[in-house]
């Protein structure tokens, strides 16, 4: 697996390097923003490790640009105290965060998480496609239909479609979804869901303020519906 890291701290830079190769990661460096799309584009590589504060061009920037050309995961990483930098980045399609200070075992996991997930869409390519009411989702495409209308997803968007839909009329726990949409063991960040969700909401609902398919249970979690149409 090839891994981008890219933050203007050299030191930060290094050791994550330094850790990574030890564990069999190929990794590519970058230190700033225009030097992370240009190496990306250069190296394609599997996970982007991108910081949101980069000179050039912030790694808000760098993860938009990557979203509008490719499918690459996009992991972030904001200071302790700043959750709008999360908010900011997992609504620009990043898939994960990480809040600095961070241990070498937490980043582990979640780079974990990841190939779990990645390795989870590879093996289920001849079952990628499900319809649902007027929904055909293709997951290996990180798209959806509805209406006849094609709708393009972020990769987790499209793992999240895939859990409502494969389990439709189901309600499904904040944690439930966490551990299967983003492979954690531990319980995870509830935030994480709702942006998720919320921006779910806005590609494939006619109205988001008023979901018809993705509706919230208060206190528990989310469940799909897909209403049959009355005939007249």
């Amino acid at each position: 697996m090839k891994i981008l890291v890219a933050d203007d701290d050299r030191d930060m830079v290094d050791i994550l390097s330094y850790w990574l190769k030890g564990h069999g990661y190929e990794v590519v460096r970058a230190f700033d923003g225009e030097q992370a799309i240009k190496r990306w584009r250069e190296t394609l590589p599997d996970l982007v490790i991108l910081d949101v504060e980069m000179p050039k061009i912030d790694g808000f920037e760098v993860c938009r640009q990557m979203r509008n050309e490719t499918n690459s995961m996009v992991l972030i990483l904001t200071a302790h105290d700043q959750e709008e930098d999360e908010i900011r980045g997992l609504e620009l399609g990043a898939d994960d965060y990480l809040r600095k200070p961070f241990s070498p075992r937490q980043l582990l996991a979640r780079i974990k998480a990841i190939l779990r997930r990645s390795s989870n869409v590879r093996g289920s390519a001849s079952s990628s496609t499900i319809t649902v009411g007027p929904f055909s989702l293709d997951a290996m495409r990180h798209e959806v239909v509805r209406d006849g209308v094609k709708i393009r997803l972020t990769p987790t968007e499209s793992r999240l479609l895939h859990l409502l839909m494969t389990h439709t009329g189901q309600v499904l726990t904040t944690d439930m979804i966490i551990e299967r949409v983003w492979g954690y063991d531990e319980a995870g960040d509830s935030g994480l869901v709702k942006t998720h969700i919320r921006h779910l909401r806005q590609k494939i609902e006619p109205n988001a303020n008023q979901p018809r398919y993705i509706t919230t249970v208060p206190g528990v979690g989310y469940t799909f519906t897909a209403p049959t149409p009355v005939e007249s």
